[in-house]
């Protein structure tokens, strides 16, 4: 895997492989149709007279079709081409009766396409530092901003603001939520909420999308009372007892968010090994489990098991969550909890490569009806949650 950022603006083509794996990972979902079928469908979606999920599809032929899933990484594909499969392949996954809010959205799959797409960037004289800039940089954690962001063109508003751009306006999303805590719902739980978690949790409620990449424990979200207690213990060891309550309640309040009308999508990639644990016992562990399955039935949630082998390439040792608001124009934020501190990357290069990594991983891991499977046979197997 091959950082954004570390590639010069000529060879950007080469971090396409996000979106060709944006688009083999939707065409897994839809059934890994064959590219004859592909061919078939789009050609027919052609010939209507209205869009389709609001894209004009075009006909893809079977060596298009191929080019665009499995071709090389570092040629760019027209966008027209990419939005008439993603299309193409929802039609036949909705056809097949599968779940297609599963699918990577094309909203999304044009973000990392205008993203890596666009042209190199013209060097430029470094720029001072703004007044406002800087603000909003201290107000978000110390992170600086090298330039002001540049002026939007006219008839581009809807689409992904330049890097420099929407790295200014994830400060300003940062610097402005960060203001809001002091209101925030979880102000009543502040003794037990650490400083660097404030951002996440008062955004929380407001997201329409949240994805967590967990190498060591069931997230938050996920866990059952009994376990969260549990962890509560181990990661606050000298906690009395009545703050470690607050967070089990606090952990409580959080997954409330999940049995709303309007529930955000939960995307959530486990590392397997969290559940193979002895802390705990085996009968925290059952519930664990039966939570998950649980849970894993519901539409709005979908829950990835991550081989050891696979976890061996992730890019943290912590937890990665990556959030979206439901309006447009705010960028992704990111992030990155460690034991002691929590960090929210704002340069765009930087959100870009962890959203990157977390669909390469999502690509490798158990797709959601395996990963119920396995989890009802570690259920049905205690012993082997210990070893």
């Amino acid at each position: 895997m091959k950082r954004i950022d570390d590639m010069p603006d000529d060879h950007r083509g080469n971090a396409y492989e996000v979106v060709t794996a944006a688009l083999a990972y939707n065409r897994f979902l839809a059934g890994k149709p064959a590219f004859n079928e592909i061919a078939r469908v789009s050609w027919k979606l052609a010939q209507r007279p209205h869009p389709v999920r609001d894209v004009r599809v075009g006909h893809l032929p079977k060596s298009t079709a191929h080019e665009l899933v499995r071709g090389k990484y570092s040629r760019v594909r027209r966008w027209d081409l990419v939005a008439s499969l993603w299309a193409t392949l929802a039609e036949i996954a909705e056809r097949a009766g599968r779940d297609v809010s599963e699918l990577i959205s094309l909203e999304e799959l044009r973000l990392h396409h205008d993203a890596v797409g666009r042209p190199p960037r013209p060097e430029a004289a470094p720029a001072a530092r703004t007044a406002d800039a800087g603000a909003a940089g201290e107000a978000a954690g110390g992170a600086r901003v090298r330039s002001a962001p540049p002026v939007a063109q006219a008839g581009h508003d809807a689409l992904p603001a330049p890097a420099g751009r929407t790295a200014a306006a994830r400060l300003w999303l940062l610097a402005d939520t960060r203001r809001r805590g002091g209101q925030a719902w979880w102000r009543p739980y502040g003794d037990v909420v650490p400083c660097y978690d404030e951002i996440r949790l008062t955004l929380e409620p407001e997201l329409s999308v949240i994805k967590i990449y967990a190498p060591d424990r069931v997230p938050e979200l996920l866990r059952t009372e009994y376990y969260a207690h549990i962890m509560a213990g181990i990661d606050f060891p000298g906690a009395s007892d009545g703050k470690r309550a607050r967070m089990v309640e606090l952990c409580r309040r959080r997954q409330e968010i999940l049995h709303r009308p309007d529930p955000p999508q939960l995307w959530v990639l486990l590392d397997e090994r969290a559940l193979r644990t002895a802390l705990g016992g085996s009968f925290m562990m059952r519930g664990q489990l039966s939570r998950l399955i649980e849970l894993a039935r519901l539409r709005h949630i979908t829950l990835q098991l991550v081989s050891a082998e696979s976890a061996e390439h992730a890019v943290t040792e912590g937890p990665i969550t990556i959030m979206q608001l439901p309006e447009r124009h705010h960028p992704y934020l990111v992030y990155i909890q460690q034991r002691a501190y929590g960090l929210y990357p704002h340069e765009s290069n930087d959100v870009d490569y962890f959203v990157h990594a977390f669909g390469e991983l999502a690509i490798s891991a158990a797709p959601p009806d395996k990963t119920v499977e396995r989890l009802r046979g570690m259920l049905e197997r205690p012993w082997a949650t210990g070893g």
